[in-house]
């Protein structure tokens, strides 16, 4: 049963083979290969990153896997960077997002998941990892902080829970965000989230969910929130954009596929 669950990741999908030069182990500036602590152990080897990232262009988005036709690619929470590296095999001009980590509920009431968008009265002094959070946002490290040096990935650092983000209007042709807009803030606010997706994006959006984290499914209101954002997400037809496809990941409807007018 898991191993259905996890196939869209894990599998192989298509017999389309990855470049080796992708399959190389990270190499970081100080010569080692492992990476931070702070990482989660299954997204600290580059193979298994590419491949769950091609997998997911496979899926999400065949029409960039092709070298004659670059295009502007913007990752939200980009993370290891392995989405954007896929992008930049295929010749794409690429750019990601990160910041701290601030979706711990300890202390209480100090987790980014409960807030609301621009929320002015969140505040932390350090992220989940005890990195320092600048309170001028000015960021300055991150979890991925190694890994993202390693390969040489442009970067530009911003919290995602607040709107507008620092990028002009229809600077992006594609704007993808993989499992992360739950950490931007309440779902009730998603959708504001998407919205800017439009605005900053000229071609595609790719929104993939993560499931229900265990501690949220006893919560009902934000059940009741996640829920209508999944619905609202399918029926997306608004900011020129309309949801031309929506995938099952882990056994559910996660993953939301918007197509400019």
């Amino acid at each position: 049963m898991r191993a259905q669950r996890v196939v869209a990741d894990k599998g192989a999908l298509f017999d389309r083979p990855i470049p080796d030069e992708l399959l190389t182990p990270y190499v970081l500036k100080d010569g080692e290969t492992s990476n931070r602590r702070e990482i989660q152990r299954k997204y600290a080897q580059r193979p298994q990153n590419i491949h769950r990232c091609w997998n997911r262009f496979s899926l999400y988005l065949p029409e960039l896997m092709y070298h004659d036709a670059p295009q502007r690619v913007f990752e939200m929470s980009t993370g290891h960077g392995g989405m954007l590296e896929v992008a930049r095999y295929f010749g794409h001009e690429v750019l990601g997002n990160d910041f701290a980590n601030m979706v711990s509920d300890s202390p209480a009431d100090s987790s980014a998941t409960h807030r609301r968008a621009n929320d002015e009265n969140f505040s932390r002094s350090v992220d989940d990892y005890g990195i320092p959070i600048p309170q001028d946002g000015a960021a300055k490290d991150w979890p991925y902080r190694r890994i993202i040096e390693a390969i040489d990935m442009p970067i530009t650092l911003f919290d995602a829970g607040k709107i507008p983000y620092p990028l002009d209007d229809k600077s992006q042709d594609v704007v993808i965000c993989m499992q992360a807009i739950e950490h931007y803030c309440h779902p009730d606010d998603w959708m504001l989230i998407v919205d800017e997706f439009c605005r900053i994006a000229t071609k595609t959006i790719v929104v993939l969910l993560n499931p229900l984290f265990p501690r949220f499914k006893t919560d009902p209101d934000y059940v009741a929130s996640f829920h209508a954002f999944r619905a609202g997400m399918q029926n997306y037809r608004k900011n020129g954009f309309t949801t031309t496809s929506c995938h099952i990941h882990w056994a559910e409807p996660l993953g939301f596929k918007l197509t400019a007018n």
